[in-house]
């Protein structure tokens, strides 16, 4: 009976760490990601419309809540997506967002998209 008692209070223990574990985790996961879809980015660009892109819009805004994130763009590989990648970084850096907090990325998997991952530096450069 002593050792069955023993036997649960361990069990218990072992599962409220893992818990804490897990939760920490989540907790710890500050990446956001915004899709661009070529549809959107096909519109006529301005100074007063690319703002208003919801992808750019939300990016920049979660990228200014703290002095420690990172903003990756992952691009379709080709060379038009590199153009495309090329040109959102010239024009979030125009919005306010230092080019040393912006990295360049190919490969997405769909080629109609660009995704902006928005986190701590530390979670995206692992």
């Amino acid at each position: 009976m002593k050792t069955s008692k023993n036997c649960r209070k361990l069990i218990s223990k072992a599962c409220i760490a893992g818990l804490l574990l897990v939760a920490g985790h989540a907790m710890a996961n500050s990446v956001r990601i915004f899709t661009l879809s070529a549809d959107e980015w096909a519109r006529p660009r301005s100074g007063a419309v690319i703002p208003q892109l919801s992808a750019v819009r939300s990016a920049v805004g979660y990228w200014g809540k703290d002095g420690n994130r990172l903003m990756i763009i992952r691009y379709p590989g080709e060379d038009s997506g590199e153009l495309w990648a090329a040109e959102l970084r010239d024009w979030l850096i125009s919005l306010g967002v230092p080019a040393d907090y912006i990295r360049l990325v190919p490969g997405t998997q769909a080629a109609e998209e660009i995704k902006l991952m928005v986190g701590n530096r530390d979670e995206l450069e692992q």
